[in-house]
């Protein structure tokens, strides 16, 4: 069999081409044939089929696909079990020499090698069978997506690289007049291809014509300059100065370095890393340059040495390696890369200036890799760096090495420790997989307390590889027994893990040892100066000084500006070196101290965000925000501290400090839709319940409530609402009383008892006749069920022109729509979206596009309003919001039925009516069936459609939801 994809994707067999008709299945098959043999994820198939319009359906339309290709595939002698589904994903098997790109790619290297070699015939036959592979532009018959135009661009690239050697070999051959006629139609075709017009000039030159070549580079500077605003590059002004000097055509370097070390063995898993490594690739403008930073024993070095082994191919011209901890000056590592691209000793000059340039000059027109590890100081590398397109330079370093991102335009990987997956096939490759299969907990147990530290890793594999007889659980136990840190040696000697620990810990100052092991007592993942600032008691500046000297030290790791962590291992150690250094006294006022940190910023954040949420009061704390922006930036940044500052003040049995932080934070994890809501006011009500204080039991009720509420469990909602109702009324809490009677009538008007929610809102009102914003918010949305449009218009209007907040806004744009006002809701659900999304607000965003979807669906313009609800379908999803969902539902239902997609419209309505009724959202239910209504009219189905309508008008007839019962008896 042959696949074919230099040109228009085919696959042949014998006399027989499959011609397949289906363009979605010429781009699957092309996209499996650009990886052969290696498991591609549906997202990277879905990306080359449909690019980025890929519908909601595309994973299930995918599988249909692979089955329709596979059948196709078995009509072909040798075609059948091509395809396979692997774990992640589907991959093709493709024997050697049936895809036409891997056979390319091996004679157009076998012809560059031969070009070095200085055997100009072979590599003029080689290049020539290669370059007869091609029969027009590749993967010419695909729908051109993003990505198919940068698997083209990448094969295009790969043909004139080889047409260029191929005009080298028959330049040097003397076929000077047939190469310039070649290159005259390759210019044509590439107009501002340097190295194809600089070949151009050597060729005529070569032929006798240099007035001709003259004039091609004066021909190609004018397109430069008039196109790019660019002076013609290194390559062409050698060539126009060989013009100008009558010299020969210079000959190609014979030698090829390959001086990368050795591949470890049992390396597993960083596939994303990887693929971030694989962005480096030539086929870009400018220097290719990466930074891959990390604490010691993370794996740095052994991540760029496999991408680099993995990649070599790529490189032509050779693999360049120097390790920069035993030579930090560049000086010496040039010299031997000079020599290992055949410069002559004495040709290298003294001067280190003089050297790096004749550096990058020899490797100006070649494609080198070249990798510099352990870098110290960007100072010391720079000398190194080519300025070649087609080189690329991968530097490893336990130092950031900023300089060379702000100043040299690097692009920076920082390598943590391995995922759990990953960390367990690691173990899986010393001790043997079928070891780790009989015992795959006590194994992945192991691999997270190793903290997922490569080294770690390998130290534990390989004590467990030379005792076969041994269980994997009894290891482990011996490890806790013994300690994890003491029991990682290696050879019978101390722990090689504590052993860098504790020589970088003695390193530091006393003050520094002692901010280090108070670290050990952060709840959280991560900690800033300002929290171990609380935890120390030292200045917060002090403070800084001592986190820093500490990452200098890899004891901790600034994962992002002014944030650091430890790993787990350094965390271990860190919390053993405050057992043996720190009193219990020591260790409890720190605790305290974070905690009170914490809770003081997160009321301060609280006050100037959600002042209309019923919080207690607090001691007043001067650590405010300067704006919202930063209160809101702070509360984002510290969520997993937060989250597990409140688990560690109630397992220490803080119940005063666990009950304040869960009521200060409340109103993020609502606003926010934290996973962690439900949890953090369940421990805040265990935690006032413990206080025994009547004021802390309701104000908790009221919280779980109000989460309870947000996730759409009514029953609870309702409960917990009428408990702290009772509690405040008791207590004469009129503020509380209030708060409490508008959260129940807001959650009977949603569940569709508008009568009970206008009876609560009006004996809320009557106790505080000022209105809080969400109050006077969720009255508009009464007098929007119950049709009455005139009054919610007025109350949302008057919200949005003072605030222009994104749910006024969406709201306001709702009840606009409803009165065919499309203009209004147009720009108020535009506005809506566009506040929202600076703000993070996903799910009024999601809302917002589901509005606008049904206004362009009003106006007519339904691809445009199917695009919007599927926008806000996946919005909706992506924050498991069901209430969003049904938005997002809804709309797609409206507006495929506006495109005339009456089936795909049932669809999408009935499943906006199932999440309707299993939240018990009755407006949205009613909704629902008046569309399935309409779609059943309008596809000629009268009896279904009196049916859903009939339902409706009932459903609306009881709620009191006039405006909809209208729609359908009009329907």
């Amino acid at each position: 069999m042959e696949f074919l994809l230099l040109g228009p994707v085919e696959v042949r067999s014998g006399t027989v081409h499959l011609q397949l008709a289906s363009q979605r299945q010429r781009a699957l098959l092309a996209a499996l044939l650009l990886a052969p043999g290696v498991v591609v994820p549906p997202h990277r198939l879905i990306e080359v089929i449909w690019g980025e319009t890929a519908p909601p359906s595309a994973p299930a339309n995918l599988r249909t696909h692979v089955g329709q290709l596979r059948r196709q595939l078995a009509t072909l002698q040798g075609g059948a079990h091509r395809i396979h589904a692997r774990a992640g994903g589907y991959l093709i098997k493709v024997q050697p020499d049936e895809l036409d790109a891997e056979r390319f790619e091996r004679l157009a290297a076998a012809g560059h090698r031969a070009l070095l070699a200085g055997d100009d015939e072979c590599a003029a036959e080689t290049l020539e069978r290669a370059l007869a592979l091609w029969r027009g532009r590749p993967l010419g018959n695909l729908a051109a997506t993003a990505t198919v135009e940068g698997e083209t661009q990448r094969l295009v690239e790969m043909q004139l690289a080889a047409v260029e050697h191929h005009c080298r070999a028959r330049l040097n051959l003397g076929a000077c007049a047939d190469v310039a006629a070649e290159l005259h139609r390759l210019v044509a075709d590439h107009p501002l291809h340097e190295r194809l017009w600089a070949l151009l000039m050597l060729a005529l030159a070569a032929a006798g014509q240099q007035a001709a070549a003259l004039d091609a580079y004066d021909t190609i500077s004018s397109r430069l300059a008039g196109d790019l605003g660019a002076e013609p590059g290194s390559e062409l002004r050698n060539a126009h100065l060989s013009v100008l000097r009558h010299q020969a055509i210079p000959e190609p370097c014979a030698l090829r370095p390959a001086q990368l070390p050795r591949a470890a063995s049992g390396f597993r898993g960083r596939r994303t890393e990887l693929q971030a490594l694989d962005r480096l690739l030539p086929g870009g403008d400018g220097p290719r340059l990466g930074v891959v930073v990390g604490t010691a024993g993370v794996g740095k070095s052994d991540l760029v040495t496999q991408w680099a082994h993995r990649v070599r191919d790529r490189f032509p011209d050779g693999q360049l390696y120097a390790d920069l901890r035993r030579s930090a000056r560049p000086g010496p590592v040039l010299v031997r890369f000079l020599r290992a691209l055949g410069v002559p000793a004495r040709q290298i000059p003294e001067d280190l200036d003089e050297a790096a340039a004749l550096y990058r000059s020899v490797l100006a027109a070649k494609s080198v890799l070249c990798v510099l590890d352990d870098v110290l100081d960007p100072g010391h590398i720079r000398p190194l760096l080519p300025a070649a397109p087609n080189c690329v330079v991968l530097v490893t370093s336990r130092n950031r090495l900023d300089g060379l991102v702000a100043f040299d335009g690097a692009q920076h990987l920082t390598l943590d420790v391995l995922d759990a997956a990953d960390a367990v096939a690691v173990l899986a490759t010393a001790i043997g997989p079928e070891r780790a299969a009989r015992e795959p907990s006590a194994t992945a147990e192991l691999a997270e307390t190793c903290a997922r530290l490569p080294i770690a890793l390998r130290i534990a594999g390989a004590q467990l590889r030379y005792r076969a007889a041994r269980r994997v659980s009894d290891h482990l136990a011996d490890l806790h027994a013994h300690g994890v840190l003491d029991s990682l040696t290696t050879d019978g000697g101390t722990s090689a893990v504590r052993g860098a620990y504790d020589l970088s810990y003695a390193a530091l100052d006393t003050a520094t040892r002692r901010t280090f092991r108070l670290l050990g007592l952060v709840p959280g993942p991560d900690t800033t100066p300002a929290a171990a600032a609380a935890l120390t008691g030292a200045p917060a500046s002090t403070t800084a000084r001592h986190l820093e000297r500490l990452a200098l030290a890899h004891l901790v790791q600034e994962h992002a500006p002014g944030r650091y962590r430890l790993h787990e291992l350094l965390r271990r150690y860190a919390v053993e070196r405050a057992d043996l250094e720190c009193s219990g006294k020591e260790r409890d006022t720190a605790t305290r101290a974070l905690l009170d940190y914490y809770l003081a910023r997160t009321t301060a954040a609280a006050d100037l965000l959600y002042p209309f949420v019923l919080r207690q009061s607090s001691p007043h704390q001067q650590c405010g925000f300067d704006s919202e922006e930063a209160a809101r930036t702070w509360l984002d940044d510290e969520v997993p501290n937060l989250v597990a500052a409140i688990r560690r003040a109630h397992a220490h049995r803080h119940q005063g400090r666990t009950w304040q932080l869960v009521d200060a934070f409340r109103g993020h994890c609502m606003t926010t839709w934290l996973a962690e809501g439900p949890e953090l006011a369940r421990i805040g009500l265990a935690a006032a319940e413990a206080t025994g204080e009547p004021d802390l039991r309701a104000a908790a009720h009221n919280n779980l409530a109000a989460t309870c509420a947000h996730r759409y469990d009514f029953g609870p909602a309702i409960t917990h609402f009428e408990a702290a109702l009772r509690l405040y009324r008791a207590l004469r809490f009129q503020r509380g009383v209030v708060s409490v009677l508008e959260n129940l009538a807001t959650l009977h008007l949603v569940t569709g008892d508008l009568d009970r929610a206008g009876a609560l809102f009006t004996e809320a009102g009557a106790l505080e006749p000022e209105r809080n914003p969400i109050c006077r918010r969720n009255l508009g949305v009464l007098h929007e069920h119950r049709g009455r449009l005139a009054e919610a218009t007025r109350i949302h209007a008057s919200r949005a022109a003072g605030t222009r907040c994104p749910d006024d806004l969406v709201l306001l744009a709702r009840v606009r729509f409803r009165a065919a006002d499309y203009e209004t809701a147009l720009c108020a659900a535009e506005e809506a979206a566009e506040l929202a999304r600076r703000a993070n607000d996903r799910c009024t965003e999601a809302y917002a596009f589901a509005v606008l979807s049904r206004v362009h669906a009003g106006t007519g313009d339904a691809a445009r309003a199917i695009r919007l609800a599927e926008e806000a379908l996946e919005t909706g999803r992506g924050i498991d919001d069901a209430g969003a969902e049904i938005a997002g539902y809804a709309a797609l239902a409206v507006s495929r039925l506006a495109g005339g997609l009456h089936a795909r419209a049932l669809l999408s309505g009935h499943h906006a009516l199932r999440l309707a009724r299993r939240t018990g959202i009755r407006f949205d239910e009613c909704e629902a069936l008046i569309t399935i209504g309409q779609v059943h009219r309008a596809a000629g189905s009268p009896e279904q459609a009196g049916h859903y309508l009939g339902a409706a008008s009932q459903l609306a007839e009881t709620h009191g939801y006039h405006g909809l019962a209208a729609v359908a008896g009009e329907t």
